[in-house]
Parts: C-alpha cells; sequence; structure tokens
C-alpha cells in the first residue's frame, strides 16, 4: 500500500467517492467528490497528538464496533495515507485538536467537498464486500446473547492489532473461553437469504480454528458445517491438518441455540448427520460464518457504470467463461469480490487480469468497434418536433441522447448493437448496421418463400439460442427438418413486425428465442423482447391466430437439447393443427396483419425488398 501511495504514476483518491461516469472506451470523464477530511493532509503527519487529546469516543468500524474510536482519527495503525479525519457528525468543536497539533496547524474545520474530475481510459471496478448481518436469523440469538460473534468480530478479538491487542474473550466476563463453537453457512446455501456459497468461508473458518487452537492448545473447538469446500491449492491438506489437531467437525446446521441466564454459556442444538442423531452441545462462545454480501451501494454505482448485475446482486461479467473480467461496458472492468465472492489469491490472480485486459485499451491510440451499431433517420425522427425519447429510455448502454427539439442522435462508440432502439421505435426511425430492417425482411421472405404453412420459423439471438441450435447440431441432437432460423445480436432486435409479416406469410408457426433473463448479452434486452413477445401473443389471438402458433422460449448456448425438444414439440403441434386450419387462420388474419403493417411496408428499404419479391413473382 505504500508502494502504491509513493508511485509516481499512482493518485490515490482516498476518503472520496465516484459520482458521475460518462464517455465512452478510451475516453471516460470521472466526476469524484473528495470529502472534506477538517486536517490539511500535506500537513498532518500522523502523530496521533489529536487524537490523545480528543474527548470523544464512538465505536470503532474498523474494529467491528468492539472496541472505540475518538472523533479524530485514522481507520488503524497502517492505513495508508496516515492522515487522520475528524468525524464532524461527533465532533463537538472543543478545538483542543488544534492546540495539540500547533505549529503544523493541519487542522481546517473550513474546508468543504472537492468536485474532481479526470480523464481515464479505462475503469477497473474494485469494490469489494460486505459481510451478512446475521440478525434476522433469530434462531442463533446474535444481538442477544452477548457470546455469539461473527467470525470477522472474533476475528479481531484475537489480533494482535486488535481491540484486545490479540487476547480472545468472552464479551460477557472479559474471561477466556475454554470452549468455542464455529457455525458455518451463515446466511449463505439458504433459500431465505443467500442462496450462493461465499466460497471462502471453510477456509477462514478453519484458519481461524487453527489459529485459536495454537495461541489455546486447551481450548475445545467445535465446527458446525454443511459441507466442507476445499478445492484449492493445498486446502484439504489444511482441512486435514485441524482434523488433527483435535478440532471437532461436526456436519450439520444447527437449529437453535439458546442461553443460560446466569453462566451465559450457549447450548446449540442440531443434528449429527454422520451419528444420525441429534446433539446438544454447550459451549462458552460461539462465532457465526456469515455470507459475503454485495455491498450496499452496487446498485448506485452499476447505475453510474451502467454495468448490470447478477441474481445474487454482484457485478455481472461479460461472459462468465470467455469475458470473465469484462463487463458490458466497454473499457469497464471487475477485479475481486466486486464480481462475487472470492478469497484472496482469486482477488489477487482477478486484478492482475483487469490490469492486463485495460493495459490492451490503454497501449493503443486507436480502438476498433463493432460495425453493428444503431443509426438515426433525422428526416424520420419526430423528437425535432415533438417529445418521444422510447429509444433513449430503452437503450442499456446510454448511447441515444433524444434532446427535445432534435433528432435523436447515436454515439457509436457507446452502441453496442442490441437492435433494442431499432425494435422499439414506433416510427421506425432508427435502424441496425448489418441487420437492417430489409436484410431480416429478405431472409424471411426467402425462407417463406414455398410452402410457409408447413414451417416453423425460429428468431434467435446470436449469444444463446442460435448458439444452442449450433449445440444441437454438433450434439447430433435429432429434430425435425421444418424449422428455418433468422439470427438476430439480441432477442431485444426481433421487432413484432417480423412476426406479423412471418404470419402475413403464411408461415405455420414462429418461433422468439433469446437468453435467459440473467445471461442477456445486452443487459435488460432479454427484459425488453419478453414484453413485447407478450403484447404479440395477445394480438396474435385477437386476430384469430391460434396461441400456440407463437412461442417465446429462452435457451442457453449449451440447451441443444432443449432447443431440439422445442422444435420437435412445436412440430407436433403444427401436425395435429393440419395445413388447411392453418391456411384459413392466416386467410382470415391477413387483413388485419396487413393493416397493422402498413407504416413498416411503407418504409422505403421494405416496400423495395416487397416490389422484388413480387416482381419475381
Amino acid at each position: 500500500m505504500v508502494d502504491a501511495s509513493r508511485h509516481p504514476n499512482i493518485k490515490l483518491l482516498t476518503y472520496s467517492e465516484v459520482k458521475e461516469v460518462s464517455g465512452y472506451i478510451g475516453n471516460f470523464k470521472v466526476k469524484v467528490e473528495k470529502k472534506p477530511r477538517y486536517v490539511i493532509a500535506e500537513r498532518c503527519t500522523g502523530c496521533g497528538l489529536c487524537a490523545d487529546v480528543c474527548p470523544i469516543e464512538v465505536p470503532n468500524e474498523f474494529e467491528e464496533e468492539l472496541g472505540p474510536r475518538k472523533a479524530i482519527y485514522v481507520p488503524h495503525g497502517q492505513a495508508v495515507p496516515l492522515v487522520y479525519t475528524i468525524d464532524i457528525d461527533n465532533c463537538i468543536k472543543c478545538y483542543k485538536c488544534v492546540d495539540a497539533c500547533g505549529d503544523l496547524s493541519a487542522i481546517d474545520f473550513s474546508q468543504q467537498p472537492e468536485e474532481i474530475e479526470l480523464d481515464v481510459g479505462t475503469i477497473i471496478v474494485a469494490t469489494g464486500f460486505d459481510i451478512f448481518d446475521p440478525t434476522p436469523l433469530e434462531e442463533y440469538g446474535y444481538g442477544r446473547y452477548e457470546n455469539v460473534l461473527t467470525t470477522l468480530e472474533l476475528e479481531r478479538l484475537h489480533d494482535s492489532g486488535g481491540p484486545t491487542v490479540g487476547q480472545l474473550i468472552r464479551p460477557s466476563d472479559n474471561k477466556v473461553p475454554k470452549s468455542l463453537a464455529f457455525v458455518q453457512c451463515v446466511g449463505s446455501r439458504d433459500t431465505r437469504f443467500m442462496e450462493y456459497c461465499s466460497g471462502f468461508c471453510c477456509m477462514y473458518t478453519i484458519k481461524n480454528a487453527l489459529l485459536l487452537k495454537m495461541m489455546y492448545p486447551d481450548m475445545d473447538i467445535s465446527i458446525f458445517y454443511m459441507d466442507i469446500r476445499a478445492p484449492g491449492k493445498g486446502y484439504e491438506e489444511f482441512y486435514q491438518r485441524a482434523r488433527n489437531m483435535g478440532i471437532r467437525f461436526i456436519q450439520g446446521r444447527p437449529a437453535r441455540i439458546t442461553e443460560d441466564p446466569v453462566t451465559k454459556n450457549l447450548f446449540i442444538e442440531a443434528e449429527d448427520i454422520a451419528l444420525g442423531q441429534p446433539v446438544e452441545l454447550e459451549v462458552e462462545m460461539v462465532s457465526l460464518s456469515t455470507a459475503a454480501v454485495p455491498r450496499e451501494d452496487v446498485a448506485e454505482l452499476g447505475q453510474i457504470l451502467t454495468i448490470s448485475r447478477d441474481p445474487s446482486g454482484f457485478y455481472r461479467e461479460s461472459h462468465p467463461k470467455l469475458k470473465p473480467i469484462d463487463t458490458a461496458t466497454e473499457g469497464v472492468f471487475l477485479a475481486g469480490a466486486a464480481q462475487g465472492p472470492k478469497d484472496i489469491p482469486a482477488c489477487v490472480a482477478q486484478g492482475s487480469a483487469a490490469a492486463a485486459r485495460a493495459a490492451r485499451i490503454l497501449s493503443v491510440d486507436e480502438w476498433t468497434i463493432e460495425p453493428i451499431v444503431a443509426y438515426v433517420w433525422s428526416d424520420r425522427c419526430i423528437n425535432a418536433t415533438k417529445k418521444c425519447g422510447i429509444c433513449e429510455k430503452v437503450c442499456p448502454y446510454g448511447a441515444i441522447v433524444a434532446e427535445p427539439g432534435k433528432p435523436s442522435r447515436v454515439n457509436p462508440v457507446l452502441c453496442h448493437g442490441c437492435g433494442c432502439c431499432v425494435a422499439e421505435c414506433p416510427h421506425n426511425a432508427i435502424t441496425q448496421m448489418h441487420f437492417t430492417d430489409a436484410q431480416i425482411l429478405a431472409q424471411i421472405h426467402a425462407l417463406l418463400a414455398e410452402k410457409p404453412e408447413e414451417k416453423i420459423l425460429a428468431f434467435m439471438c446470436h449469444w444463446c439460442s442460435s448458439m444452442g441450435a449450433d449445440n444441437a447440431g454438433t450434439s447430433h441432437f435429432e429434430y425435425p427438418p421444418s424449422s428455418r432460423g433468422i439470427r438476430v445480436m439480441c432477442s431485444a432486435r426481433q421487432d413484432q413486425d417480423f412476426i406479423y409479416e412471418a404470419f402475413r406469410l403464411g408461415a405455420g408457426m414462429v418461433l422468439a428465442s433469446g437468453c435467459h433473463p440473467q445471461d442477456c448479452h445486452y443487459i435488460t434486452g432479454q427484459q425488453h423482447a419478453a414484453k413485447r413477445f407478450d403484447k404479440v401473443a395477445k394480438t396474435l389471438e385477437r386476430m384469430g391466430i391460434s396461441p400456440e402458433r407463437f412461442r417465446v422460449e429462452w435457451i442457453s448456448a449449451a440447451e441443444g437439447a432443449k432447443y431440439a425438444r422445442v422444435i420437435a414439440e412445436m412440430d407436433a403441434t403444427l401436425r395435429s393443427l393440419g395445413v388447411e386450419r392453418i391456411k384459413a387462420e392466416n386467410e382470415k388474419a391477413r387483413p388485419l396483419l396487413e393493416k397493422r403493417l402498413r407504416r413498416w411496408r411503407e418504409m422505403p428499404e421494405v416496400a423495395e425488398v416487397l416490389s422484388a419479391d413480387e416482381r419475381e413473382g
């Protein structure tokens, strides 16, 4: 940390908060609010004389509130920079710190927040995680029983730099406990709270148990666990070492912890799965290994950086296998537990990987982007005369600006080519390069040129459902040959007009497919597509199209078997309905479909495709 603070090319902005991020890869503008310390950093030597004379003591957050700190403080003795900060909310302004500082004159109560603007090429998000508060688990008594602590609190107690200078004591009587129990998976692997495994808790608990066993050889230590997960290098040996040192492992999640009101000892009720019988263990102290949870401000920062979160609340990577460091926003990378719970070696490895990914961008003068970006026809955009802004609202990357009185504008560097704005624009004023309406329409007409009532037209997203179709082929999953596929970048690009046109041409069935909600490559693209498809299904049914003829499925790249099953089911439905019924429904719905498609069919590029088809018969 000291090396980083002294490096000529590293600037530390501590006690600061990111307020706004604009721009794009290679050209980000970041606004940072530097909060007032009420101490002039350049003058402060970190001597601590000001803290010695401060009369106010408050709970120390770094010590998990197990010890006090003064109203003027540093978080801990190894803090970088070693500059004191005044907690203005608890300061009584007695000015004793001013007198103690003497000739250095480092105290300045007139300081105000300062805004700094940075021009940067890339951003690495390494915000870490918080610890789950086990108070809602009433069965464990945290917050009610003095001797029930979290494992992080326990670690601060037996840390040599902690509030008790390394001596583990019971909060109830300040004596060293003779027996201690750890409870694993508190808040994690629990459908009531966090369903995921936090990953490092097993080794973290065993580490603390071993340290305490070495400090207090006679201490009786038990660990209640569901499963010991030790997949890392040397982890299994670490676990066996703990068993050999006499640490007891009991497989079973405790059902309840109660307290003896006189001795303050704790009784743990659990079922020992290995023995197949209930157990009750009396201990003097209990440590809860709590889940790692996302930081409380992840939603706010994610919105600032335009990066999405996974169902667990951590930041979502661009691709779990191929781009585990990147986010959906080009030039923004993830490191450490911002992406999900990780131990120290994994965080170090990912930090190095993020630095390497960022260096790719910083080492070149120009950056090449995909050409599949959106483009606005300014003469068709009604935003110039009437406020619309639909495209701006649905864009997950903030790539579109819709100023009142001006046509919408697309920043091609920010645009990732999902096509959602193209499909959502009610006036067909936006197109997507290489996936224009005319190109997709030409494919629809070509695929349904002969016997359309016997075919299933499948619209697929590039990243998942089309890869699922490929997977079905390479895995040799058999399915009927009646399907015909059209690939677009995202299910959000699957315009309702494409579906209506397919039925107007007499398609037997239409499949709209894409990623699962949590897997969408374009943040919110799948969500917009799902809402659109719901409306389309209701409209088709009102037109007299059998509801089973339009199907929506979310298929991942690994679900080749599912793709084959869906096509087989749709083919069976197609045959059961029969050609005559399908033709009759199409004939009845055609006038309504043409009416609905009138504006779209009048677009010059669409009309050109339609007239070409008519000339060819």
